[in-house]
Order: structure tokens, then sequence, then C-alpha cells
């Protein structure tokens, strides 16, 4: 039996993904007009540049334009150009705007408010910025619905932090919650590896980076967070008194 939700924030609750997946393939057209095969740049921005900036910028927007500049750079270095300040620049503007808050998935916010007038609900997402992350989601309107002191904000998804974060909320043992996300990576697997159940938002098209393959345990497959909700909460059954 589930006694507490964790919900996880972006591309979860919020349209994250697909804004950052339309810069990524901007900046590939961009280095393709400048002579630099896509999946090449591809492969340099996302297994080399990308996870370089991961460790000094963490998760979010703010190391997205630095990344875009500096994969134009180490092409260039790999190729023995020279390069160009103004395409370096072009690259890195590419992500102007990419930290203003993401909208509301369709039909989220009905659903979360639905989920926490039956159960205990927590939002639990990652951030190497808090404050940042804390803005977004008061800007979504989330907080209409679970209050800030629900609210848990980590730099690493692990099961460790999983566990810390139910300690936090006194929210009992592990086995008795549920952990609801779009990432395999740090939302399911690590709840699963605590005890706990897991509700995996497979909304297709993951970010590279959250690639992996689902662990065994208590995991449900869903396509969007209400269909997440329905699970949680199945519909009440027919009345069964006589109509007069």
């Amino acid at each position: 039996m589930t006694n507490f939700v964790l919900v996880d924030f972006d591309d979860t609750l919020v349209d994250t993904g697909p804004r950052f997946r339309e810069r990524r393939d901007a900046l590939f057209s961009f280095l393709e007009e400048l002579g630099f095969p896509r999946a090449h740049a591809y492969r340099i921005h996302h297994e080399v540049v990308d996870r370089e900036l991961l460790g000094i910028w963490g998760y979010g927007p703010f190391r997205l334009g630095a990344s875009f500049r500096d994969t134009y750079l180490r092409l260039c270095s790999e190729d023995g150009r020279i390069p160009e300040p103004v395409a370096a620049r072009r690259a890195e503007a590419l992500a102007d705007g990419i930290d203003e808050p993401p909208p509301p998935l369709p039909g989220a916010l009905d659903a979360l408010a639905r989920l926490a007038a039956a159960l205990p609900v927590a939002i639990y997402t990652q951030s190497a910025f808090p404050t940042y992350q804390t803005r977004c989601i008061e800007n979504s309107g989330v907080f209409d619905i679970v209050p800030p002191s629900r609210l848990v904000i980590t730099p690493d998804k692990s099961p460790e932090s999983y566990r810390a974060a139910l300690r936090s909320l006194d929210a009992g043992p592990a086995e008795r919650s549920c952990m609801v996300g779009n990432s395999v990576r740090s939302d399911v697997n690590p709840a699963l590896l605590s005890g706990a159940r897991a509700i995996w938002v497979d909304a297709g098209d993951p970010w590279h980076a959250d690639l992996a393959d689902p662990l065994e345990g208590d995991l449900t497959r869903v396509e969007s967070f209400p269909e997440a909700v329905e699970v949680l909460l199945p519909p009440a059954p027919p009345s069964t008194s006589t109509p007069r």
C-alpha cells in the first residue's frame, strides 16, 4: 500500500525536454553549415563537452550556452581550424532564454491536485541551483497544490538521497512510498533500489543522459502523469445501492 508519493518536476509535470532538444538541434544545424558533420558534432557535444560541464554546472539550463560554445571550439581544435569569435558567440546565443520557466504539461496540475487531495505528496527534484528550481516550481503553479514545505531539491538523485528525502518529509519507510518520474536513471532505478514502488512516465524521446534499463521491482510504466495518477487512484467502484 502506498502511503506517500514523491513526484518529479521536469518532464513529469512541466515540459522541459523539448525546449532543450530544439536548441541542440539548432546547434547541430549551425555547426553543419560551418562544415562539421552533424553526427560528429552530436558525439562531441553529448559524449565529451556536456559530460565535462555536468560536473561543473550540474543539471539545468546554465551549462547549455557554455556547452554550445565549447562544442564549436572543440570541433575547431580537432579540425585544425582557428575559431571565429563571431561563430563562437552565435553558438552560445542559441541557448538564450532556455532558463525561462517551463510550462505545465497538459492535465498535469489537475492530476496533481487530485492526487494531493487523496495522498500525501511531495515534489522531489534534482538541481544544482535550488533558488532557480524553486522559482520554476513556483511559477508553474505547483505550490498552489503542494506547499513549499513538501519540496525536496537534491543535487543528485540516488538511493541514498531518495531515502534522505523520505526522512526529511517524515514519510515513513521506502517500501510504503512511490516515486513518479520520467527518468529511469534518476527517478525509477534509485527508488527501486530503495525498496520503493516506482511509476515511470515514459513520454518518449528521453534525454540521452537519462537512458537506462529499468531494474526489477514494483514498476509500472505509463505515458503521462495523469495516467500515473489513475494508477495510484483507481476509480471508485460503482454504487450498488438500489435506486428508488
